[in-house]
């Protein structure tokens, strides 16, 4: 496995009675690049229902994959460049280098 060297996190908080809709918009773009960008090594995004948002983390060998992709025709339309975007109330993006991580299951 390639080493990782950037993470990607995004929270966004869905307005009131849109949560579905954000989990679908949030959900997209990791699991369209999963096939697609070599770099990916793992993502996960997940719901907290309680506070109304979802946190969205992909793992990339570089940066450079990640941001490489979305320059291209199709990463700007897998990232959702022309979805609605109405469900989302707050979004914050975080640009991470990882400093610790097991990316492999861990067997027993």
């Amino acid at each position: 496995m390639k080493e990782a060297t950037y993470t990607f996190v995004s929270v966004s908080t869905a307005k009131q009675g849109m949560l579905d809709e954000l989990i679908e918009i949030a959900s997209g773009p990791t699991r369209k690049m999963d096939d697609k960008v070599p770099g990916l090594l793992a993502y996960q995004v997940s719901v907290d229902k309680d506070r109304n948002s979802v946190i969205v983390w992909a793992t990339f060998d570089t940066k450079e994959s990640l941001y490489n992709f979305l320059e291209t025709e199709q990463g700007k339309d897998d990232h959702g460049e022309n979805e609605s975007m109405e469900s989302i109330a707050t979004f914050q993006m975080y640009d991470c280098e990882p400093v610790s991580a097991r990316l492999e299951l861990k067997e027993n």
